[in-house]
């Protein structure tokens, strides 16, 4: 339990850190380009922690504690870039599908940020945790 535990918050701290550096000086400036009437001011934190929490707990659940059961980062790294082109990919082809405003540089940009960074979270969390990153 301790080490599920752990998993999820080095995987989760990896995440966040990274995303709000995407956030900030790759994915806003896009979304802003092209949405930016669209934008809450301030942002919602709320809905944001409940999505975080729960995309952290489904990544490690389905990808990362396998892998690292089987010792294996590669597997969390290429799990974790299947699942984030799938969640990504369906938040961005669903707006872009749906909504006149969205453009295919925002599908592009953050399809491929949301698959790197959670690819690289899972392999992260189980790499520190397996002791590949010592």
């Amino acid at each position: 339990m301790l080490q599920a535990a752990l998993l999820y918050l080095v995987t989760a701290g990896v995440f966040l850190g990274l995303d709000a550096l995407g956030i900030r000086f790759l994915i806003r400036p896009v979304f802003e380009r092209h949405i930016g009437d669209l934008l809450a001011q301030p942002l919602r934190l709320g809905p944001a922690a409940l999505f975080y929490l729960a995309y952290v707990a489904g990544l490690v659940w389905m990808v990362s504690w396998p892998a690292l059961k089987a010792g294996d980062p590669l597997q969390a790294l290429i799990g974790g870039m299947v699942l984030g082109l799938l969640c990504y990919g369906t938040y961005e082809m669903t707006n872009y599908a749906t909504l006149a405003a969205w453009s295919l540089e925002q599908v592009i940009i953050d399809g491929i940020w949301g698959t790197v960074l959670t690819g690289f979270a899972a392999w992260a969390g189980v790499a520190a945790l397996s002791g590949r990153l010592a």
